[in-house]
């Protein structure tokens, strides 16, 4: 088990040496969630509506297409370099390459999220009286562990198919729906301090991310098959 581990972390680490060498792929994701943020927050200064009742559908909303452009590179890069095959070789087990995978995404798409989250709280201009941040920073955490451990297996699934960059999007919000749903309503739970009343759906994330995170145990070496 220390060798897994060992082998899952020196693929994490060439990932995300790969991302900082060249960060225009990165820069361009933050772009585009700063733009959303913008855009998001024009929008709904023409509208009066609490903003406890919309930040957290904006929020997801952002969070989702950001983990879009995100996710997709997480087998691409290999992909298009012809190296995927010799990586496979190197991992032996693969569902290594999928931890590997999923830890790189989630580091991704956290650090995304730490420049457009609180700018997407200051340009909405949410009242935080009663925000319990623990909670709320706790569903936005499950809530990315759910978006890349769904992200990374599909985009072991189709990265190799025709027309991988179109699937991709369409195949993930259907099994994201649940995820979703738990998100935003723990978000809002956690911006207006009701937490027991959507105490239930933080285990639901807690079980989703469990099951995405697991199963590929079970499935990944059949998932890059071809």
């Amino acid at each position: 088990m220390p060798k897994f581990w060992r082998k899952v972390f020196l693929i994490y680490l060439k990932d995300l040496k790969d991302e900082f060498r060249t960060t225009d792929h990165l820069l361009s994701t933050l772009v585009f969630g700063t733009m959303l943020v913008f855009v998001f927050s024009f929008a709904l200064q023409l509208v009066e509506i609490g903003t406890a009742q919309v930040f957290p559908a904006v929020l997801w909303v952002s969070i989702f297409f950001m983990a879009i452009l995100a996710l997709q590179r997480s087998f691409a890069k290999e992909q298009d370099n012809g190296a995927l095959d010799a990586l496979l070789l190197a991992s032996g087990d693969r569902s290594i390459l999928f931890y590997a995978k999923f830890l790189f995404s989630l580091t991704v798409l956290l650090l995304l999220e730490v420049v457009v989250v609180p700018l997407l709280w200051i340009f909405i201009d949410v009242a935080g009286a009663k925000a319990n941040l623990w909670f709320f920073l706790g569903a936005v955490f499950l809530g990315s562990w759910g978006l890349a451990a769904v992200g990374t297996l599909l985009n072991g699934i189709t990265v190799q198919l025709p027309g991988a960059r179109l699937l991709f999007p369409i195949l993930l919000f259907p099994i994201l729906i649940p995820l979703l749903l738990g998100a935003i309503l723990c978000t809002q739970g956690a911006l207006v301090g009701e937490i027991k009343a959507v105490s239930g759906w933080m285990y639901l994330l807690v079980i989703y991310d469990l099951l995405f995170t697991i199963l590929p145990l079970l499935l990944f070496d059949y998932v890059l098959e071809g």
